[in-house]
């Protein structure tokens, strides 16, 4: 018997696996657009109820008599807390709420023309809601106007500016501004922000004698402060807590800006490392006079590396001093005082040499661009000594404009110092058995 071949083809075992390929390819597509779909409806819920939410805590705010608009314990003092966490449809939201006085410009500012002594003419209140357990919901804020029922009268408080500014004097916008005021009952806590412009205006604020103690930050920037007068260590500060007088406008500044990092290398002359060398590092900046306090005056170590790093610098011009019982500095790179400026990581050199009694070092600059000079002669002369150096390096890691004059006798020696094209410098030096330094400023 005879079976006749089937005229029809199967798939073969590519075909097959490429069509599954196309199949899951396609469902996949689908899956994810389906999920898509379902997490955008998910967020539009919740955008709908945080929504409500906010309209919610609106309409209470709304019904409080207008003495009670406002944040517990801040200003002004009201019954609305300033932070809650409240459920809404199975989902648990946090509602940060903060409410300001608002000096309308119609009927003239405080401290302006003509001066409001009324200046809290109505309250602005922002709800801020997120949501730390829901999945791609961003924070949403609201604002309403709450305003008085009755006419204003003359206001028995102040108001408080807080300016902030980078480096250039340009406004910091969104920096972070604490406000307390422990003399007041209860004690005032604010925790606010800077506008576009690098202002937290308080408006109505309670008078007070150094009653308002201020702290500006911002991530990744330095940070500037209000201090207590009297306090022992800093009893004169150069910005006291501020005062807030009856009807008047008290307006402080604060400069804060991005840190920088400083690396520092002990090393010899001939770029050895040098291990654990002791210095104290020291800004310009003051936070008191009688006697001056600088705001940084921090003492440090190099590591067995002969480094240190130090991070979170605020932007200044430092100086530093070395305190090692081994070694004496015999001249930095760059020279010293050195600006450090905002956002930098910049590195400085410490040439060390052993301590050797009677040493004084010469820094050579140039007077119109304060740049080191080198080629200069420098020439130490007194009793049974005579030595002329030159400033230019003579070793790999000698530090240019600079010459360290040892083993010297205490007491008076004459230097001379000169270069081509420049003016000759002279002048009487007393030198004692202890390291010394003399800045030397060459004109043409």
């Amino acid at each position: 018997m005879r079976f006749p071949w089937s005229s029809q083809k199967g798939f073969t075992l590519i075909e097959a696996l490429v069509g599954v390929a196309v199949f899951v390819i396609i469902t996949t597509s689908v899956y994810q657009a389906y999920v898509a779909t379902l997490n955008i409806v998910h967020t539009s819920r919740l955008k709908v109820s945080a929504t409500a939410l906010a309209n919610e805590q609106f309409e209470i705010i709304r019904n409080l008599p207008y003495s009670d608009v406002g944040v517990v314990d801040s200003i002004p003092n009201g019954k609305v807390p300033h932070i809650q966490n409240l459920i809404r449809d199975g989902t648990e939201f946090t509602v940060a709420i903060t409410i300001r006085n608002i000096d309308d410009p119609f009927d003239g500012t405080i401290g302006g023309s003509p001066n409001d002594l009324s200046p809290a003419d109505y309250r602005l209140a922002e709800l801020e809601i997120s949501c730390s357990s829901c999945r791609d919901f961003p924070s949403l804020r609201f604002t309403t106007h709450v305003g008085p029922r009755a006419l204003e009268a003359a206001s028995t408080n102040g108001s408080l500016f807080a300016r902030v500014f980078d480096a250039v004097g340009q406004p910091v916008a969104g920096a972070n501004v604490r406000v307390e005021n422990n003399q007041a009952t209860p004690a005032i806590i604010i925790n606010d922000t800077t506008n576009n412009d690098g202002f937290l205006q308080i408006v109505d604020a309670p008078p007070g004698v150094e009653a308002y103690e201020i702290t500006v930050s911002k991530s990744g920037y330095s940070t500037d402060q209000t201090y207590q007068t009297g306090v022992p260590g800093n009893p004169n500060p150069t910005k006291p807590h501020a005062t807030v007088a009856l009807q008047q406008l008290t307006q402080i500044s604060f400069a804060i800006d991005e840190t920088s990092i400083l690396d520092f290398s002990s090393i010899t002359d001939m770029c050895s490392s040098t291990p654990s060398i002791d210095f104290s590092l020291f800004g310009s900046k003051l936070i008191g006079t009688s006697p001056d306090v600088p705001k940084y005056s921090v003492s440090h170590i190099t590591d067995s590396a002969g480094k240190k790093i130090i991070s979170n610098l605020e932007w200044d011009t430092y100086d530093l001093t070395l305190t090692d019982d081994a070694y004496d500095l015999a001249g930095t790179v760059p020279l010293l005082p050195f600006t450090l400026n905002p956002n930098a990581n910049q590195d400085l050199k410490l040439i060390v040499t052993p301590k050797n009694p009677g040493s004084i070092l010469i820094t050579v600059k140039d007077a119109s661009t304060q740049l080191p000079l080198t080629d200069a002669t420098a020439r130490l002369e007194g009793v049974g000594y005579d030595t002329t150096l030159t400033t230019t390096p003579a070793a790999s890691c000698a530090p240019p404009g600079q010459v360290l004059f040892t083993a010297l006798s205490a007491g008076d020696y004459t230097l001379t110092v000169s270069k081509v094209g420049y003016r000759e410098f002279a002048d009487t030096v007393a030198v004692s058995l202890s390291w010394q330094q003399r800045e030397v400023i060459l004109s043409p």
